[in-house]
């Protein structure tokens, strides 16, 4: 056999190699090493599905390659006790998640110091795409400051507030909100990327010499902050057990509007049955049509429910006791969209109980 021959043969051989391996568009894949595409399910089953304590990671986030939309990488810490959930190679630890949001501690600890008057925080989100939803409170704990809250990067001014104790004139009320009686709170009016605030002794407080104050406790929250134990506020460290996580939002920012991923189809968030949404600070984000499927609008298929009923049976029970019950949940065969909107109503507080937590995921 001829050299040539064996030429001709090894380039042919190469060639067909070439031609049989299938190639990985660049495009799939972003800066971040994450997907651009809408994914199937069975190209995430791979995918973990939990951390510790947190259960329902799901897509755009993920962990792992091919299993997170470029931005929303999560890894699994498991050096601790009990393993972690950050937000990619962050500090930033999440609590619990559904595929449009997550909970993220945020809290702020500070021993007082003599003749130190200004203590400094900020917060900043690892990831482009994620931000404190307006959703969430800035609490601060603590007596005699002046807090000042700042959008972080821009600078702009989000709000202030005064927390002043006097307990022989003013005890501190257990189980009333912050009302600048030893807490203080400012509401966030938008979505930031991240924040800044100062806190300032007050003036007079500054001469005053307090040995059982020593602590500063400043958090972000979802939910409305009650003072609880007015010990909290003479402690160096000030327990935050009982209080919840910033509710964090996302966003696609690969493209800065539903009209500009709209042109650019090829990395288009947005399965088909959802809709885009534009967010005022960039970006988008995408819901099933119909709102009631709760289902996944990043991924092929998600918003498609082959078993929901759109129509009920006629004469449907539409209360139970005081309650009214809408469609798509119902009491009996025929009047519920499928059976993860059926409700029973033979125990009344059950029934209460579960109502309240449909009315804050769904409505």
């Amino acid at each position: 056999m001829s050299s040539s021959f064996l030429a001709v043969c090894a380039t042919s051989f190469v060639l067909v190699c070439s031609a049989a391996t299938p190639r990985v568009l660049a495009s799939v894949y972003g800066v971040g090493g994450g997907l651009l595409i809408v994914p199937s399910n069975d190209s995430l089953a791979h995918c973990p599905s939990s951390c510790g304590e947190v259960d329902g990671i799901s897509y755009p986030f993920g962990i792992g390659g091919g299993c997170f939309r470029d931005g929303f990488e999560l890894t699994c810490n498991t050096a601790t006790k009990t393993p972690k959930l950050l937000v990619a190679n962050s500090t930033t630890q999440i609590t619990a998640m559904e595929y449009d949001m997550a909970l993220a501690p945020m809290y702020f600890n500070f021993t007082t110091r003599q003749g130190m008057d200004t203590y400094n925080i900020s917060w900043v989100s690892p990831a482009k795409g994620i931000k404190i939803s307006d959703e969430n409170t800035f609490y601060v704990v603590c007596c005699n400051f002046d807090a000042t809250l700042f959008e972080f990067g821009t600078g702009d001014f989000v709000g202030s507030c005064m927390s002043r104790c006097d307990i022989e004139k003013a005890p501190i009320a257990i189980g009333q909100p912050c009302n600048g009686n030893g807490c203080c709170s400012i509401k966030l009016s938008r979505d930031m990327r991240g924040f800044q605030s100062t806190l300032v002794q007050a003036e007079a407080a500054a001469q005053i010499s307090d040995p059982l104050h020593h602590g500063i406790m400043a958090f972000m929250s979802y939910t409305d902050y009650y003072v609880r134990n007015a010990s909290d506020l003479f402690l160096s460290w000030t327990n935050v057990s009982n209080v919840e996580g910033a509710e964090l939002q996302f966003a696609i920012t690969d493209q800065p509007s539903c009209g500009s991923a709209l042109v650019n189809k090829s990395s288009y968030a947005c399965t088909t049955g959802s809709n885009c949404q534009n967010i005022s600070s960039g970006g988008y984000t995408c819901e099933c049509t119909n709102r009631y499927l709760q289902g996944n609008p990043y991924i092929l298929g998600g918003c498609n429910m082959q078993d929901y009923n759109p129509k009920h049976k006629e004469h449907c029970p539409t209360s139970c006791g005081t309650m009214i019950i809408p469609f798509p949940f119902g009491l009996e065969e025929g009047c519920f969209a499928n059976k993860r909107f059926r409700l029973n109503c033979t125990v009344h507080q059950i029934i209460s109980q579960f109502w309240k937590q449909v009315k804050h995921n769904l409505l």
